[in-house]
């Protein structure tokens, strides 16, 4: 189901791709970062998965944008989560050009660890906006070092967003993390323009092993000038995708049972 999903979203943001670029690539009326900014964001809920017993939830990150010039930007983000009795953090960084208008492209690369886990990761990344829908993708290898066992694993993550309204963001999704695969839905309600802009935000997530959460949270922005929803997220600091990989993963990063001894036990 999963890799239906994820098909059916990489496919959609290929045929925006191709429409955005050939309409918008050369508009050029807005800088690809606003101005320096961030977010702090915060979240809690429950997970579950087979076969270890329900968890509490807890996850945060925080990102910092700058611009390089007009046509370019660079992002950084640290993440960190909590979940089946596992700490998940890690950091990462962003190069990407962008016309807020019509699309981002980039390349976004890290390193994180769990309890038994080291990993780093690279790849392009790619938004693309039509009115108010947005479609994103990202993915690239992946270097996982698991209990002292080596392996390259591919990731990848797809979404398509839409606002239905300047201040709200509906999105649906799919992704795999080093052969991990989940869905998600997500949504995000900024309060207010105004000073430090605050949202409410929740997820949804299903997948592998009968992978199952749920969180809500709070997110804060900061350093731009006040603007709505849809703006902060085509004009200021892309996602945070330390937290995507960290929140994605389920128990991949989790060594395989023992097998069993001669007796079978």
């Amino acid at each position: 189901m999963y890799k239906k999903i994820f098909a059916t979203v990489t496919f959609a943001a290929t045929l925006m791709a191709s429409t955005a670029w050939s309409a918008d690539v050369g508009k050029g009326d807005l800088p690809a970062v606003s101005a320096i900014n961030g977010k702090i964001e915060f979240s809690a809920g429950w997970a579950d998965i087979d076969p270890i017993d329900p968890t509490a939830v807890f996850q945060g990150g925080a990102s910092l944008s700058v611009p390089l010039g007009d046509r370019f930007g660079l992002q950084a983000d640290i993440a960190a989560l909590s979940q089946f009795g596992d700490t998940y953090r890690g950091a990462a960084l962003h190069a990407f050009t962008r016309n807020p208008d019509s699309y981002l492209l980039g390349i976004a690369g890290g390193l994180g660890a769990a309890n038994a886990a080291t990993f780093q990761y690279f790849g392009p990344e790619a938004e693309f906006y039509a009115d108010r829908v947005s479609i994103e993708a990202w993915a690239g290898y992946m270097n996982l070092d698991l209990a002292g066992v080596q392996s390259s694993q591919f990731f990848g993550f797809g979404d398509i967003a839409y606002y239905p309204d300047d201040n709200v963001r509906l999105s649906v999704g799919a992704s795999t993390v080093a052969g991990f695969k989940s869905g998600h839905i997500n949504g995000e309600w900024q309060l207010s323009d105004a000073g430090l802009p605050l949202s409410l935000t929740a997820e949804g997530r299903i997948g592998d092993s009968g992978f199952v959460t749920a969180s809500l949270g709070l997110k804060l922005y900061f350093g731009a000038e006040d603007k709505t929803l849809i703006r902060r997220h085509r004009e200021d600091d892309p996602r945070n995708r330390t937290l995507d990989i960290s929140q994605a993963a389920g128990s991949a990063f989790t060594p395989p049972p023992p097998p069993p001894d001669d007796n079978g036990d």
